[in-house]
């Protein structure tokens, strides 16, 4: 080794010291151990100022936050600057996040707004924090509650070509027209109603939808605003049908009819005979009369001739006046009834290799004009029996009842026969 020494002559030492590839990392590892031992040895102090941090709040474990309270405030705007003093190598290495600017809602103990103390916690005791500004703050709390509001439509400005109607919106975008605000008690308890609006402002000819926004107005009908405010739709739609309007005749119908029997023979009034219809324009363009809910034409008789029965309305219209039912009165002036036994009991359907005995029908009540009733005997009636899928045995069976040459007279109520099948 000392022999290389030896070896190593003053001019190569000299060369050493003039070569870059040398001198230059070498003056930067003596910078650096010389500025770690002042840091270290030395270790001078300084101060750092932190701004434009953002305030927490500490609720755990309150009372506001075992209670359902919450912050009404918006605290998220406010900024906040902190002053930090340690060794300068620390406080040069300090990031923001280091930092922590809170608030305790330890005091807060019913809503309201209160004036809380703002504290700097720190990630290390490497350092001290100097002070914190501003040092109050003031952060509203309340209950939070929600509430139910069904919405309604504000299309305005919308108007229909002549001949058309204009309705109210209908609103799209909340499961059952129903909304859910959530927010501060003191300010939900202001909302009277909600209402999806939309800018219309122009002549339809025909069905719209158009963009909405929710407006929560208070008991004078002024806008509420949604600040702390949660609904629990997020697009809202509202839809202006175009309609028509029409009058039309209503009208009976009759069912259970005995064969051959003319319906247009039953003399009838009605409440309402007349009413306006609304809807679809095509849907409306096509309807002449409203038909009602057919009666069962057993069921009439001279003690029984009132009947309220409901309208049968072609999807995509409905009545003007909303009447839920109608009263049909049937005219049964120069009506009788009269009682008679039906031995004529014929079988149909019965299978083949089988045959069937009816019993007589007795007290069958017929009704109608007083010159027909008196005419009819019991050759002139036939009760009909279906022996569809009967096997062998005894069976009580529903009858129909027909006429010969009537067509104006039916049978009032309902009637059996016992029938016996057996094999031929």
């Amino acid at each position: 080794m000392s022999e290389k020494l030896k070896m190593l002559k003053p001019s190569a030492l000299k060369g050493l010291l003039y070569n870059k590839k040398v001198i230059i990392p070498l003056s930067i590892f003596l910078a650096f151990v010389m500025w770690l031992v002042i840091t270290t040895q030395e270790n001078p102090m300084r101060e750092r100022t932190f701004t434009n941090l953002t305030l927490n709040v500490n609720m755990e474990n309150t009372f506001a936050d075992e209670n359902g309270m919450n912050i009404v405030s918006d605290i998220s705007s406010q900024k906040f600057s902190v002053v930090v003093r340690g060794p300068s190598y620390v406080v040069s290495s300090l990031r923001p996040e280091d930092l922590t600017v809170y608030v305790s809602a330890a005091t807060v103990d019913e809503p309201g707004q209160y004036k809380l103390d703002v504290v700097a916690s720190r990630s290390s005791t490497n350092y001290e924090i100097l002070s914190v500004s501003p040092s109050t703050v003031k952060v509203e709390f309340d209950y939070f509650d929600t509430k139910e509001f069904t919405v309604k439509a504000d299309a305005k400005g919308a108007a229909a070509t002549e001949g058309l109607i204009a309705e109210a919106g209908i609103v799209s975008g909340i499961e059952g027209d129903i909304l859910k605000v959530t927010g501060p008690r003191s300010k939900v308890n202001k909302i009277a109603a909600a209402v999806a609006v939309c800018d219309v402002n122009r002549v339809l000819s025909e069905t719209e939808t158009f963009d909405a926004q929710i407006n929560l107005l208070d008991e004078d009908g002024k806008v509420i605003s949604l600040d702390n405010i949660t609904l629990n739709a997020e697009e809202v739609k509202v839809k202006v049908p175009i309609s028509k309007k029409k009058t039309v005749s209503v009208v009976a119908d009759f069912t259970n009819l005995p064969g051959g029997f003319d319906k247009n023979t039953i003399k009838y009034t009605i409440d309402h005979a007349k009413v306006d219809i609304i809807g679809n324009p095509e849907a409306v363009d096509k309807i002449s009369k409203i038909t009602l809910s057919a009666i069962d034409v057993s069921s009439i008789s001279l003690s029984n001739k009132k009947f309220d029965v409901t309208p049968k309305l072609p999807e995509g219209i409905r009545l003007m006046d909303n009447f839920e039912t109608f009263e049909v009165t049937i005219d049964t002036s120069g009506y009788i009834e009269k009682t008679i036994t039906v031995t004529t009991v014929k079988a149909v359907n019965l299978k083949s290799g089988l045959k069937s005995s009816q019993t007589s029908v007795r007290n069958v009540k017929i009704c109608g004009p007083k010159a027909a009733v008196n005419k009819i005997t019991a050759e002139l009636l036939t009760a009909e029996v279906d022996l569809f899928d009967k096997a062998e045995g005894q069976h009580s069976l529903s009858v129909v009842m027909k006429f010969k040459n009537y067509k104006n007279v039916w049978v009032v109520g309902s009637y059996t026969t016992t029938a016996t099948i057996t094999k031929k």
